[in-house]
């Protein structure tokens, strides 16, 4: 009897608390006298309610808001600038996107995954701060109005036309990179391939190795191998997105083994051998040929200046006036001779043998 005793007073407790709950929410309502007091009274609560609400649905709608900004901060600034260009000149953005020509092949070979119209968006923007940044680095050299408008525009098309051939450059920069490291590519595939492994692994571990833009590209003839095409197809639309005549002869070489029959391994060593052996050679040239023209830099860069200044001072002196203004002097003493420099530095490095 004791024991049915504590189980029943454990269940009357249980149901006291339960009812005392469920009887919370309406203690939330004074009592009132009338029934105007008690709809006032709903009234309030309503509208307590549809405040929570309110404030509910603005914390969600501001961590939307913050995540939205946080993904959008993590796209590079050249996208978001390409698309607010886009968004408030779509009109010429298109015109002028129609007229270019060969920007869609020029975009693929460089591997810019960015739409042919955002990329356009782009050159302008770029072309746009190119020719402010003209303008007003003219006019803080108290240059006149109209020669800082004229340095402006010169900014602007040069700004233009250094983005319009920007993929030009990287597709071929891509392609140094592709034919310098294709020897060490070659002899991984034909180590694999003289062990018993097929092409299709051998680009695999290419793929995966650390060889640079080489391993991309591998990476991409996989990937359509993928989706449906041929390794025939993959390895064609490889080579002409190269465009290199080394990587042409690689191609042609292994697809003619594999149509016709040969040792692959033994072919693809060789032609390492051979890119190497060819590479050491221009190697030897491309130094001969900087001996050279070290001695053309140091004069432009040392002898040449200071025999700028010091003809200047003594027609200075002999004419009892400055010949030239400082702020000329000054302008090609930092910009005209660096320039010179650079083109010279520019020949050097694009005389590097691949």
């Amino acid at each position: 009897m004791g024991v049915v005793k504590v189980i029943t007073d454990f269940l009357e407790r249980l149901g006291g608390k339960t009812v005392e709950v469920a009887e919370k929410p309406i203690r939330r309502i004074p009592q009132g006298k009338s029934v105007q007091e008690r709809l006032r009274a709903l009234k309030e609560l309503q509208k307590e309610i549809q405040k929570e609400k309110t404030e509910a649905e603005k914390e969600k709608e501001l961590e939307e808001i913050l995540e939205w900004r946080k993904k959008e901060m993590q796209r590079p600034f050249s996208e978001r600038l390409a698309d607010t260009v886009l968004r408030y000149f779509k009109g010429p953005v298109e015109a002028l996107t129609n007229s270019l020509r060969g920007l869609d092949q020029d975009l693929y070979r460089a591997s810019i995954l960015m739409p042919q119209e955002k990329y356009v968006a782009l050159m302008l923007a770029v072309a746009i701060f190119a020719g402010i940044f003209g303008f007003l680095f003219a006019y803080l050299l108290y240059v006149p109005v109209d020669m800082s408008a004229l340095v402006g525009f010169l900014g602007f098309v040069g700004g233009f036309m250094y983005m319009r051939y920007y993929p030009r450059m990287v597709w071929k920069r891509r392609v140094v990179e592709v034919e310098r490291a294709m020897p060490y590519a070659l002899r991984h595939m034909a180590s694999l391939l003289s062990a018993g492994v097929g092409i299709s692994e051998a680009l695999l571990s290419v793929a995966r190795a650390d060889y640079g833009v080489i391993s991309e590209e591998f990476e991409l003839i996989l990937r359509d191998m993928r989706t449906g095409s041929s390794f025939e197809d993959a390895l064609t639309k490889f080579d002409e997105k190269m465009g290199s005549e080394n990587v042409s002869r690689v191609v042609k070489q292994i697809l003619r083994a594999m149509k016709f029959g040969g040792n692959l391994s033994e072919i693809l060593y060789k032609m390492a051998e051979d890119f190497a052996f060819e590479y050491r050679m221009k190697l030897v040239e491309y130094v001969q040929r900087v001996n050279g023209i070290a001695f053309i830099y140091m004069f432009l860069t040392i002898v040449m200046p200071t025999m700028f200044v010091v003809g200047i001072l003594a027609g200075s002196v002999m004419a009892q006036q400055l010949i030239m203004p400082p702020e000329t002097l000054a302008v090609i003493l930092l910009f005209a001779f660096p320039a010179l420099s650079f083109i010279v530095v520019n020949m050097i490095k694009k005389g590097e043998p691949r």
